[in-house]
């Protein structure tokens, strides 16, 4: 996973918690037991719609006994609170992070989006399909499975957590109906695909504790298509059309976009400049011209 900065951040009262913070995030409380609270940053221009959940596992040493279940669920369900920073908070008493009085060597797990589906944070499902079908009703989901871990000592102040998105971007294709009245399907792709080493769309795991992805040899796709059927009339003015893609570097010989227009005819184009990367986490526009 990539850097980015983390935030720290220090408020004088967590309700949550049912602590009060001291000017001090580190300083010493005198605790029985404390829900755990987070704080956190996402990739640049990443969305998070209202009532958005996240996943979080938590594990400490407790009287002795090593990698304890902080929550007793396994995976806790947390929301995100936005004011001027992110905070993430137990979704509802069952799914509680405690931190106990003697607690130490915190370790946390988180990820977006929540799947209740998802048990097993070594082996998390990554799929960036090579076809995706569009429709006005029904347009592709652009959440991006992204995901942070931390070790810290103490679990006073909210603890901070860095998201990152695992080996995805999106492209945003911006398209006049000017251009194209009717649009059968937009297909992406190196210029030459034959000596491209990366991956446009694949499936596979993601690991979380070692925060690594295993993708699928049998799924490899050098390109990504969206199909919009039979045809679809375009708007008056330019109309946005986004999916999400695997993290690449600029293919030797150049990217492309192929625009096949209701009447079957095609538009080719060369897509960015050779120093563009498409990299993990990155929002990518272009515009048809």
């Amino acid at each position: 996973m990539r850097s980015s900065l983390l935030t720290s951040v220090i408020i004088p009262l967590l309700a949550c918690a049912c602590v009060e913070y001291a000017d001090q995030p580190n300083k010493s409380l005198d605790y029985k037991q404390l829900d755990v609270a987070f704080s956190a940053t996402v990739p640049k221009g990443y969305a998070l719609p209202e009532g958005s959940l996240f996943g979080v596992r938590g594990l400490c040493t407790r009287s002795g006994a090593e990698n304890t279940d902080m929550a007793g669920v396994g995976i806790a369900r947390f929301a995100f609170e936005q004011s001027s920073n992110l905070y993430l908070f137990k979704s509802d008493d069952a799914n509680a992070m405690i931190a106990k009085k003697g607690d130490h060597n915190y370790k946390f797990y988180a990820f977006y989006p929540y799947d209740p589906g998802v048990t097993d944070l070594s082996a998390m499902p990554v799929n960036i399909p090579a076809v995706v079908n569009w429709s006005a009703t029904n347009p592709p989901d652009l959440t991006m499975l992204i995901a942070a871990s931390a070790t810290v000592s103490s679990v006073i102040a909210p603890v901070p957590l860095k998201f990152e998105a695992v080996a995805q971007c999106t492209m945003t294709i911006k398209i006049p109906n000017t251009i194209v009245p009717v649009i059968k399907s937009i297909r992406v792709a190196p210029v030459n695909e034959a000596v491209f080493r990366g991956q446009l769309a694949w499936s596979g795991t993601y690991d979380l504790y070692k925060g690594k992805a295993t993708k699928n040899s049998s799924s490899y796709s050098k390109s990504v298509t969206l199909n919009f059927g039979a045809g679809y009339t375009l708007p008056e003015g330019t109309s946005e059309f986004s999916f999400v893609m695997g993290a690449f570097s600029y293919p030797s010989g150049g990217l492309q976009v192929v625009i096949t227009k209701g009447d079957g005819t095609t538009i080719t184009k060369k897509m960015f400049e050779a120093s563009k990367v498409f990299a993990e986490g990155s929002t990518n526009v272009y515009t048809l011209s």
